[in-house]
């Protein structure tokens, strides 16, 4: 709440911070340098001060809103109080609420923020301030005029805020005054029903008193009683309070009678029993000073009365005595009464201010604080206090703090563990206890903070505690934790650290040091009896590394490979090692004879991601894969692999062909196929490539897609009756097998335009023609066939009209023979194929020229297709030239007209735009 208020007042209203009274001249010299400038407002300031009345606080304010951002000097003087009304209203007013005096509103407006639910209203007697409050806080309803004299209807909530006493308090009063005081000094009773007649019967009064001098809660609680008012009460203490009480519907008329003086006689015996009381009080005779006095005595006699009961751990009634003495000491001893009752936020302001007195009071902030959980704040107050009797609450403040640091280690907040024991340590070295030293020495190391590393450790080793001499090692090594080693440190110059704190105690991480120390020296049967205590003692990574180092010494003592491995699967279960370590270990059990240890590897490795093995050891790792986990499983990291290089090498395609075999018919297996032969007619290995496709074709006489191939890579050889001969095949088997008759329309369309005088073709036609009147006899569609074979070639592809195609890809027997055809359609076609357009600059250069004035680009992309493919793709993409890509394989001839047919609505829509 205080800085939501400080906000507010700091962007409405320039406030920056809190500011004395005393101050006041001094931060007006800073706004305005020229005395001339700030003579009139201070000489209306030091009136306010000195004769008051409204005159004086009419021309203050008046002046004081002249100077730029006057009205901050104000508030920040009120500040303090403006924040403990901004907490303790919101949730009391209720219904339609008048501030009076509001000066500029930033109170009202403030409230009005928090209560927007309630009709706000403001009363001022300045008229400026009015006019800028209007401006700063329109939200509320304004009022000009003195609150004694003004006629408004009346309100549900009134609040008299650090206006009541204004302009009737000068320098010489009293902080504190007695009800009878009050009353006379403000003319109370006279003066507050002209105050409450703009309050409705059973309406709220708010009343407090404010910074100024003569406070008097209890005087303000019992004239309001007197008045009538009921369901009076106080909220706050000290010098911040309200006191709250509901209007009744007549006022008491009530006169203040003067008190006639006691006879000389009496005074006189009052004066020695004081007299005597004290002297009793400094001889420690509490029980009888307290005999002395009355019970419902008043001023100092209350005072008096007050401390014996409280010497007497009669806090309570010590407490009442105080109270009713109206005195600053008394306030003083009663804010202690107070903690002894644990009404610890009562008293924290009063001993906050009395705090540098030191002592008790210290002491009894210092208890403030432990109740409310302030741990730092209450060490700090122990310790200044300088009484041996704050040892006790001490050293209970030092275990809260370590109980918040044990927390908060459990939580890996290792910054605050060290912020508390760097705190402590600050006040006094002596104070931190060993579980201090313990884990500010784990959470320097944490931090990586050497130095003060070494200082807690060199004080645990004082105490002769294990921990102290392993954290010397380590901050002496520059290392974190043992897990930070890298095979640099030296060891050795910290071995008799780590030998100190092994003869006190088996920790874990001096175990492991030590035998990380003896491996490097190569006294690996002393290392193996270290490790194994330190793995069997460790917990989390400090095992883990034990059992790694474990597994080494084992291995070099020629221990059995299962035993090696099986310390390393602890390792890796407990510090996770990376996914090629555990490749390379499951190399090592597949070849030592452990199979199932390697399966169990291999599978943590694939857990670990096999990524990075497959960047390191891809072809290994394919092996292995193939042998543990079946060809599938080896194929599928291979072709995940494949596809994320551009330009794979020949013998991991050879090996992805090879693997795939198993399952030839699936769409991976079928790609791979693809990549490889593709591969081999880019390094000219043609021949290669029959005999694969032949090998293939034994293993699968009826395989299409095989068929196709052969077909293709025969045309491409130029041998016309060998790429007859598996076209025909293929027909057969999409006829008679598949009973595609779509497909074999379509292989028959090819053979037609490879052999187009061929009249054994026609036979094929008249059994198509059958095959579809069949169907239509049966009540199915069956697609049109023509009479002729040449009608078949030419069938449904559509008359062009000089459009221009270019063409990437496929090989020169197909373009030798489309091109003339398709000239022929009336097409201009560019076709640049893989045989005849080496790749380079210079062949690119020449497909882009032709491509900006091109209709369209067809890619025939195959394991024949062309290089340079990707790039023209991207190049007529940016141009907006249409593009198609052929899938898979073209099926010759038919193949690309069938592509040609899809394309041509593109070609011919783009030619439309008139692009030449």
């Amino acid at each position: 709440m205080p800085d939501e208020l400080r906000l507010f007042l700091k962007e409405r209203f320039g406030v920056q911070g809190p500011l004395s009274p005393g101050r006041f001249e001094a931060e007006l010299a800073k706004r305005l340098g020229s005395p001339a400038r700030r003579a009139p407002l201070l000489k209306a300031w030091r009136a306010y001060l000195a004769q008051g009345g409204r005159e004086a606080v009419r021309s203050f304010y008046q002046e004081v809103l002249k100077v730029p951002k006057g009205e901050a000097l104000v508030y920040g003087m009120h500040l303090p109080h403006l924040e403990f009304y901004a907490k303790a209203l919101p949730p009391r007013v209720e219904g339609r609420v008048l501030e009076v005096g509001a000066f500029t509103g930033a109170l009202v407006g403030f409230l009005q923020r928090k209560r927007p639910d309630l009709e706000w209203h403001a009363l001022d007697g300045v008229e400026e301030a009015v006019a800028l409050g209007k401006k700063r806080v329109p939200e509320v309803a304004w009022h000009l005029g003195w609150a004694e004299e003004v006629e408004l209807p009346p309100f549900d909530t009134l609040l008299l805020l650090s206006v009541f006493p204004e302009g009737l308090v000068d320098q010489g009063l009293e902080s504190r005054l007695a009800p009878e005081a009050f009353w006379k000094r403000f003319a109370f009773f006279e003066r507050l029903p002209l105050f409450a007649r703009l309050l409705r019967p059973g309406g709220l009064l708010v009343y407090g008193h404010g910074p100024f001098l003569g406070k008097s809660p209890e005087g303000v609680e019992e004239g309001l009683r007197r008045l009538g008012f009921d369901r009076v009460e106080r909220v706050g203490e000290g010098e911040y309070f309200l006191v709250l009480a509901r209007k009744p519907e007549v006022l008491a008329a009530v006169r203040l009678e003067e008190r006639e003086a006691p006879p000389p006689e009496e005074a006189e015996e009052v004066a020695v029993a004081l007299e005597e009381a004290r002297a009793l009080l400094e001889a420690g005779r509490y029980a009888e000073a307290l005999a002395l006095l009355p019970e419902e005595a008043e001023g100092e006699a209350a005072y008096l009365r007050g401390r014996a009961l409280f010497a007497l751990s009669r806090h309570a009634e010590a407490e009442e005595a105080l109270r009713r003495a109206l005195s600053e000491e008394a306030e003083d001893l009663r804010a202690l009464a107070l903690v002894e009752l644990g009404e610890y936020e009562r008293a924290r302001g009063r001993l906050e201010a009395l705090a540098v007195r030191g002592g008790r009071y210290r002491l009894a902030l210092g208890r403030v604080y432990l109740a409310q959980g302030r741990y730092a704040d209450a060490l700090r107050q122990f310790v200044e206090s300088g009484l041996p009797e704050a040892d006790l609450y001490t050293r209970e403040t030092l275990e809260r703090i370590t109980e918040r640091m044990r927390r908060f280690a459990r939580e890996g907040e290792w910054a605050e563990v060290s912020r508390r024991a760097e705190f402590v340590e600050d006040l006094s070295p002596r104070l931190l206890t060993r579980e201090m030293l313990r884990l500010g020495l784990k959470a320097a190391l944490i931090q990586g903070l050497f130095a003060r590393a070494e200082r807690y450790a060199r004080r645990l080793a004082d105490l002769d505690e294990a921990e102290g001499f392993l954290g010397l090692a380590l901050a002496a090594l520059r290392v974190k934790s043992p897990l930070e080693l890298r095979g640099g440190e030296d060891l050795k110059a910290v071995e008799p650290y780590l030998t100190e704190a092994l003869s006190r105690a088996e920790i874990p991480e001096a175990l492991l040091l030590l035998g990380v120390l003896r491996e490097r020296e190569g006294r690996f049967r002393e290392a193996l009896h270290l490790l194994e205590r330190a793995a069997f003692r460790g917990e989390g990574e400090v095992a883990g590394m034990a059992y790694h180092h474990l597994a080494q010494v084992k291995r070099v003592l020629r221990r059995p490979l299962k035993e090696v491995l099986g310390d390393h699967k602890r390792a890796h279960a407990l510090r996770a090692y990376p996914a090629p370590y555990l490749f390379r270990l499951a190399q090592e059990a597949l070849e030592g004879g452990e199979e199932v240890l390697a399966r169990e590897l291999l599978s943590r490795a694939r857990d670990a991601g096999l990524e990075a093995v497959a960047e390191e050891d891809l072809t290994g790792l394919i092996h292995l894969l193939e042998r543990l986990e079946g060809p599938w499983a080896a194929f599928s990291v291979l072709y995940q692999a494949l596809s994320h290089t551009p330009q794979p090498p020949l013998e991991l395609l050879a090996l992805a062909y090879r693997i795939s075999r198993a399952f030839r018919e699936s769409p991976e297996a079928e790609t791979a196929q693809g990549q490889y032969l593709a591969a081999l007619y880019a390094v000219g290995r043609a021949e290669e490539v029959g005999r694969l496709l032949e090998e293939e074709l034994k293993a699968h006489p009826q395989a299409l897609e095989v068929l196709f191939d052969l077909a293709e890579h025969h045309e491409a050889q130029g041998d016309w009756r060998r790429a007859a001969e598996f076209w025909q095949k293929a027909l057969e088997v999409a006829l008679y097998r598949e009973k595609d008759l779509a497909l074999a329309r379509e292989i028959l369309r090819n053979l037609l335009f490879l052999r187009p005088h061929d009249e054994s073709l026609a036979l094929y036609l008249e059994e198509l023609k059958a095959v579809g009147e069949g169907l239509k006899a049966l009540g199915e569609e069956a697609p049109h066939l023509p009479e002729a074979p040449r009608d078949l070639l030419e069938e449904d592809l559509p008359r062009f009209h000089g459009e221009h195609l270019l063409v990437v890809g496929g090989h020169t027997q197909l373009r030798s023979r489309l091109v003339p055809f398709l000239e022929g359609r009336g097409l201009r076609v560019d076709w640049y194929d893989a045989d005849t357009v080496g790749v380079g600059k210079e062949a690119l250069r020449r497909i882009l020229n032709r491509l900006e004035k091109a209709h369209g680009l067809m890619i025939v992309s195959s394991y024949v297709g062309h290089d340079l493919s990707e790039p023209v793709r991207l190049e007529a993409e940016r141009l907006g030239v249409p593009v198609h890509v052929i899938p898979g394989r073209a099926r010759g001839t038919t193949g690309f007209l069938r592509a040609l047919k899809q394309f041509a609505p593109e070609v011919l829509k783009r030619a439309l735009k008139g692009v030449e």
